[in-house]
Order: structure tokens, then C-alpha cells, then sequence
């Protein structure tokens, strides 16, 4: 046996996982834990459902009862229900002792093969109906060091901002084993937890955001489906969610279809081995590009002849009549897009040659300004593959038009890829998808498409004007450009841009309406690379903006990944703050990340003063050279709109690693090190004082430790006395403004560690206060 690797549906989840087109989260169930000898749901019933006759057997005066009471929650088919029933009845003592005993072998036992190829996948979070916490051990062994936040269900109001920040989280929605008041086992406490509104805003928020993978669940796990089912009863179009399977009944396929939930099928009979073959398929996976697109037919009825003139007769006819006669033409070949149809259009293209040729002449000189219906006014940009004309539609609306050069014809790559772009557009409108330049029409004799005329600037005259100069403008342009690609990349058909650069992102309105201006996106998918060359459709510009594995093969790396677009947004990201366009291959030169945190720091903010240098992070992140070393579109979009909201209002600042950073960055004369897998600051002076700031999203709160050793030159007896009083002078500033003292160790005349912490509410309402008492405190230890 081995795992069905051509279902649709594992394809469609294998693709976008490999082309990191939208964030992914992983739910997991009892039945992923199971291989680690741990029991599922309906074990642990049967364990309770033990105890309970265990317990009658105890009680003649109730036995009777107590026996008949097990035998209804054993037969009991709704688990939620029948937990109800033992918690009722089996005593709050045996109850928590039973569940503790049957999960006590989690804190020890292997970590199932599963676990750490789920995140191998680098899902934006798990969300575990486990208590064993098994997911959150799989994370250590495979990303070590690196910090979740991690919650439990009772809890998630207070962490519906983990959705948006790139860290990982766990969220233990039925709680964890060592916390018996986290649990959600009993249909009371499902009802409980789905009562309250933040728990339903996380919930929703999550499916709505994400694709959902859920493993080893069952259908009986309402709390799963339930929440698809009122979304798709709402008329909410949620995305594509996927559940791996072993059940093939009915039942199953029907509450799929309920929930809006594509099923992936795989045999358990060789003891669940195919859910491993599964993931390592979808971890295997380099998509291709996509083939090319047949030729682009001209949607507007032209010529009225229903005859085509020989290819000579042909030629005595102007420029116009032509391009209408060959289009009618094309047309009616096209029509029902078979394989013959594809032969007779190649054929009609090579008897046509010439008259195609001619075709491409175009003039804004009177009479010879018609292009298959519009007037063309003037040209207004050039590059090295095309020229942009304002013109005027048939209906007399002013649009753009893009002729590229005609020698994209005889070259079969640059031909699909012209195809594959205008494709790509019309997915965009059809989806309505917000931001983009809209498409209208496109014609391939010649090649040309037909947009709205833009109202504005591009990026690049913006900022040589500089008319983009503060971090407010900076980050606006930033979020609103992330969000249009992220848009493009989580509809169904999941466009890629793939040429982002400064002359394809423009300001709408940004004259007429200066302080409602927004940032829209052009040229979807309207270009071309191969090998070192590459040319946009108009602007011939640097190849720094492209992504290595688009200017020559690496191996492991495909140009159909979202990773593309990661590279382009982060280089557009680097000319927002130098104006200058990125060498080819600047990413790659050992001062880069000098570079770009130079560039940063030159535009301080006093609003949020840690700004330079996360936006400058977040650049080279966006830039590394390895595609999978890469931040997705999506953290990309996220971190910069908690940037932009942490710009506007400092003080409603929830994530606790921001505010880490934001309170550090404000001590007085400290210079820092950002750790980002354990989301902490460090401080290191010559003086022997290591000071780290970090911040717990899991327990909400800024954690300081202060860590002084002495260097073994300074003379003993003077450390000695000083120690002792500079520690409880560190106390008490701590103490007087809030922070909780949680540990303290004074080993005279060697170190001495402190270690405090403060709510992020406190933090977020005076961040210059709490900078200062960390600034004074660090300055207690330094040693004179």
C-alpha cells in the first residue's frame, strides 16, 4: 500500500503549501497522538467509563445506578455528551486522576513522526485538541530554541493578535494536562467556551485567514465543524480547508460538505504509515509553472466579414483593418479551445506572418491612432519590450494601453508568459480583487492590454519627487502593496505578481484626492526571465528586484512560490528607504544587512523608536537568498500592519515581543542584539552586565533579567560591598514602578541575577517610564 499522491485534493493542499500562498494552520486531534501510545478520545471515554464501574462496584446503595449511568455514556455516541455524563457522576477527584494517569506517559514518551513533519511545514500555528502537548514538544526538537506563543482555549481572547504576528503559535484549544481548569471535555464546557465572543473571533478569524489542515480528528468533534458549518451557512466564503482521513462512509463525506472541508483519503490498515508517506509528499513538492495559456482572443466584435482575404490581398489594407480581419479571424479559430484549434492557429499565424507584422504598427498621428477601437492620444512611457499610450475607449473613457514590441511573437516563452499574465489579470477581476490596476481587455494581434488609467504617480517618481519622505507615507505604501499581493496569492487560482518593483505600484488618486490616495498594483504576472536577462513590460529596470531562482536555475527553488514575491516586496521595501534601486544580486554582498539597517536608522521615529530597525529585519528576511529562508507574503503583511498600528497608537501595543523590543530600544545609552527565536533583546556591556528583555506572548508579560559577572579583575572586597546594595536598589526601582520581583541569586563576589516581570498592559501605557527604570537599573550594575 502507499499513499494516493494524485487525489485532487492532496494537490491542491500540496501546491499551496509548496508555493507558500497562504498561511497555513494545522489542527490536530487524539489520533495523531495515538502513535505514541497515547489514547483517542473515545479510549479515554473508555477509561472513564472503567473507573465508573469501578467506583458502583464500591457502592451497593448505588451500584444499580452507577452501572446503568456507564452504560449510557458508553453507548452514548456524541463524546462531548457522554463525558458530560462520567464528569457528573464519577466524582471531581476520580475524574482528573483518571485523564492525568491515561496522559501521564506525554511528558516522556517519543514524539510521533507526525508532529515534527507538521512543522517541517512551517504551518503560522497549530491549533491542538491534545492535552498531551506533544505538538509543542515536536517544535523544540525541530526548531530549538525557538519560542511559541502558546495558549490555551479559556484564554484565546486574549491572543487573537498571535493571527497576525510571524511567530508561530500553539493553541491548546481543549487545554493542557497539568491544567485541569484549562480542560474542555464535558459538553458544558464546549458551550462555555463557545459563549464567548473572543473565542469565536479567534476561531472564525482563523479559518478566514488561513488554510486549515485538520489531522487525526474525528467528525464527532463538533467543536471542529461546527464553526465551518456556520460560516458556509452564513454565505461566508472562508477559503479552501482540507481533512486527512481514513473515513470513507457517508457520514463523513456529508459533514465534509457541510463544513466546506475537501477530504484527503489514506488506508490506516499498516498502522497509519500513509499519514507519514503524505507528508513527506507534500514536503517533496517543487511546483512547476503553470503551461501557457492558449492565444488571447479579443473579447469586442470587429470586422463584419465573415471571409479571410489571401495573405496578400491582406497586405493592401491599413494598419487597423488589418489588426480587425485577423482578429475576427483568431476568434472564430479559438472558439471551443480544442487542440486543433490550437494547430489551426499556429498554422493561420505562419500564413499570416506579414500581415501580422503589420498589424503591429501603431501611431498617435491622425488617421493611423486607432488600435481595434481606441483612439491613442499620446505615449506616455517606454521601456525595452513596450510603449504605454493614454488613450481614449470606445465609449470615450480614458484608459492605458501597454503595446509590447512585436518581437515577443516569435519567441515562445515570452509569447506564454504575455498569455500567462493577461490570464493571471483576468483571475484578478473576476475575483474583484481589490488594489490591482483593472484589466479590461487584451488583444494578441498585437499584443496589448487595455487598463484603467491611473490617477497618480508610480512609486518611483513618488519617491524621486520626494513626496514619500516619513514612515507614516513609508509603511502605508508597504501594508497596502502586501495586502493587494496577498490578495492576489489567496484566491482560488492563486496569482503570483512576480515583477514587483517601484514602476508597478502606483498612487490612485493621489492628486485629485490627496488625502484619500491608496496604492494599486499593475502587470500581474507581465513578465519575463531567462537566465541573467530579464525585462518588464515597459521599465527595463534593475534585476535586483528578482529573486535568484528567476535569473537561473536553483535547484530546490521554483518560480511558482510565493517566495518570488517576497524577494520583489522586500527589495521595493529596501528602495522605499535608500530611493535607489538594488544592484543584481545586492543581497548576496556580505555588507547587505549593513546596508540596509544604515538606510533605516537615517529615518528615526520617536513614535516607535524600534521602527528602523524591525522594518530593516524585515527586509532581509524578505531577501535571503534561499527561497525557503524567506519570510511568505502573508508574515510580511502582517508584521507591517502591527509596524503601522504600533506607529499610530503606541499605547494599544498588545504583543508582548514588540513592546520587548519598543522598551529597549528606548533605554538611555544601551545598545541591543534582537534575538527573534526567543523574542528578546540583549544587552551586553564590558562591564560583565548581560541584561535581556524579553517578551512571554503566553503569559503576557515583559520578563527583565539582569545577569552580572564579575570579570575577576576587580578587587573582591570592593565587590563584595557593593553588591548587596546595588541589587536592592535594582529591587526597589523595579518594585516602585509595578514589575513582580520573580527571582533573585547574589553569589558575593562573582554574579549576581535578578529577574522581574510586568503585564504588557503596563508596559503599553507608560513605555518611556518603563524604559527608564531598565535604563536605571542597568546603570545600578555597572561596576566602577
Amino acid at each position: 500500500m502507499s499513499f494516493d499522491v494524485q487525489q485532487q485534493s492532496h494537490c491542491a493542499l500540496r501546491s499551496i503549501v509548496a508555493e507558500k500562498t497562504r498561511k497555513v494552520v494545522i489542527w490536530t486531534g487524539s489520533g495523531i497522538s495515538a502513535a505514541a501510545g497515547l489514547p483517542t478520545w473515545a479510549q479515554l471515554k473508555a477509561c472513564l467509563v472503567a473507573q465508573l464501574r469501578e467506583k458502583a462496584s464500591t457502592i451497593p446503595v448505588n451500584e444499580e445506578k452507577l452501572r446503568s449511568i456507564a452504560l449510557l455514556a458508553e453507548k452514548e455516541s456524541n463524546n462531548w455528551q457522554a463525558f458530560q455524563i462520567l464528569r457528573d457522576h464519577i466524582g471531581h477527584s476520580t475524574y482528573h486522576s483518571t485523564i492525568r494517569e491515561a496522559l501521564l506517559s506525554s511528558t516522556t514518551v517519543a514524539c510521533p513522526e507526525a508532529y515534527r513533519l507538521i512543522w517541517k511545514l512551517a504551518p503560522a500555528g497549530v491549533v491542538n485538541l491534545n492535552l498531551d502537548r506533544l505538538a509543542t514538544r515536536a517544535l523544540g526538537e525541530v526548531s530549538p530554541g525557538r519560542l511559541p506563543a502558546e495558549f490555551s482555549g479559556r484564554n484565546v481572547s486574549d491572543y487573537i493578535h498571535v493571527l497576525k504576528s510571524p511567530r508561530p503559535f500553539i493553541a491548546n484549544l481543549h487545554g493542557v494536562a497539568d491544567e485541569a481548569r484549562s480542560w474542555v471535555f464535558a459538553q458544558s464546557d464546549l458551550k462555555g467556551l463557545q459563549k464567548s465572543d473572543g473565542y469565536r473571533s479567534f476561531i472564525n478569524a482563523c479559518f478566514a485567514a488561513t488554510t486549515t489542515l485538520f489531522v487525526g480528528i474525528s467528525t464527532d468533534d463538533r467543536a471542529v465543524g461546527g464553526h465551518l458549518e456556520a460560516l458556509a451557512e452564513a454565505g461566508i466564503d472562508v477559503g479552501p480547508h482540507y481533512w486527512l482521513t481514513d473515513r470513507e462512509d457517508s457520514e463523513t463525506d456529508e459533514w465534509a460538505e457541510r463544513a466546506g472541508i475537501q477530504l484527503i483519503h489514506y488506508d490506516s490498515r499498516d498502522n497509519h504509515a500513509e499519514v507519514i508517506e503524505f507528508f513527506e509528499d507534500v514536503l517533496r513538492f517543487i511546483p512547476d509553472d503553470d503551461p501557457p495559456p492558449p492565444p488571447v482572443v479579443f473579447e469586442r466584435p470587429l470586422s463584419t466579414s465573415s471571409v479571410l482575404p489571401d495573405a496578400g490581398r491582406l497586405l493592401q489594407l491599413d494598419a487597423e483593418e488589418i489588426r480587425e480581419i485577423l482578429n475576427t479571424h483568431v476568434k472564430k479559430i479559438m472558439k471551443g479551445e480544442s487542440s486543433t484549434s490550437y494547430e489551426k492557429y499556429d498554422e493561420f499565424a505562419k500564413s499570416y506572418d506579414q500581415a501580422i507584422y503589420r498589424a503591429w504598427y501603431t501611431s498617435v498621428t491622425s488617421p493611423d491612432n486607432k488600435l481595434l477601437g481606441f483612439t491613442l492620444c499620446e505615449e506616455i512611457a517606454r521601456g525595452a519590450f513596450g510603449r504605454v499610450y493614454r488613450a481614449v475607449a470606445p465609449d470615450g473613457q480614458e484608459v492605458a494601453i501597454k503595446v509590447l514590441l512585436e518581437d515577443i511573437r516569435r519567441d515562445p516563452k515570452l509569447l506564454g508568459s504575455f498569455r500567462r499574465g493577461v490570464r493571471s489579470m483576468k483571475y484578478l477581476r473576476e475575483r474583484e480583487v481589490e488594489g490591482m490596476v483593472a484589466y479590461q481587455k487584451a488583444s494578441e494581434i498585437p499584443a496589448f492590454v487595455v487598463m484603467d488609467m491611473v490617477d497618480g504617480p508610480t512609486l518611483s517618481e513618488a519617491v524621486e519627487a520626494r513626496q514619500v519622505d516619513d514612515w507614516e507615507s513609508i509603511l502605508k505604501i508597504a501594508t497596502e502593496m502586501t495586502a493587494v499581493i496577498r490578495r492576489a496569492h489567496g484566491i482560488t487560482e492563486r496569482v503570483l505578481h512576480r515583477d514587483l518593483r517601484p514602476s508597478n505600484i502606483m498612487f490612485e488618486e493621489f492628486y485629485s484626492q490627496p488625502e484619500k490616495w491608496r496604492v494599486v498594483v499593475l502587470d500581474f504576472d507581465l513578465s519575463w526571465h531567462e537566465g541573467a536577462h530579464e525585462q518588464s513590460v515597459i521599465h527595463g529596470a534593475s534585476t535586483g528586484y528578482l529573486a535568484p531562482e528567476q535569473i537561473q536555475i536553483v535547484p530546490g527553488a521554483s518560480t511558482r512560490h510565493a517566495a518570488v514575491d517576497s524577494f520583489g516586496v522586500g527589495m521595493t521595501l529596501y528602495y522605499l528607504i535608500s530611493g535607489t534601486d538594488p544592484l543584481p544580486a545586492q543581497h548576496q554582498h556580505h555588507d547587505w544587512s549593513a546596508t540596509v539597517k544604515q538606510f533605516a536608522l537615517r529615518r528615526p521615529s520617536s513614535a516607535w523608536v524600534s521602527l528602523p530597525r524591525r522594518y530593516a529585519r524585515l527586509v532581509i528576511t524578505a531577501t535571503q537568498d534561499r527561497q525557503a529562508d524567506r519570510w511568505d507574503i502573508a508574515q510580511i503583511n502582517d508584521e507591517l500592519g502591527r509596524l503601522q498600528k504600533a506607529l499610530s497608537a503606541p499605547g494599544r501595543v498588545v504583543s508582548a515581543e514588540l513592546l520587548a523590543e519598543e522598551v529597549t530600544a528606548r533605554c538611555r545609552n544601551v545598545e541591543y542584539t534582537w534575538d527573534d527565536d526567543k523574542a528578546t533583546a540583549v544587552v551586553q556591556l564590558e562591564s560583565g552586565l548581560v541584561a535581556r528583555i524579553s517578551g512571554e506572548e503566553t503569559k503576557r508579560q515583559l520578563v527583565v533579567a539582569l545577569n552580572w559577572s564579575s570579570s575577576g579583575l576587580q578587587e573582591r572586597k570592593r565587590v563584595g560591598k557593593w553588591m548587596g546594595p546595588a541589587t536592592e536598589r535594582c529591587i526597589a526601582k523595579l518594585k516602585k514602578a509595578g514589575w513582580r520581583i520573580s527571582g533573585k541569586n547574589i553569589q558575593a563576589p562573582i554574579t549576581i541575577s535578578i529577574e522581574a516581570t510586568l503585564p504588557v498592559e503596563q508596559a503599553a501605557a507608560s513605555l518611556s517610564a518603563t524604559a527608564e527604570v531598565i535604563s536605571q537599573v542597568v546603570k545600578e550594575l555597572i561596576f566602577k
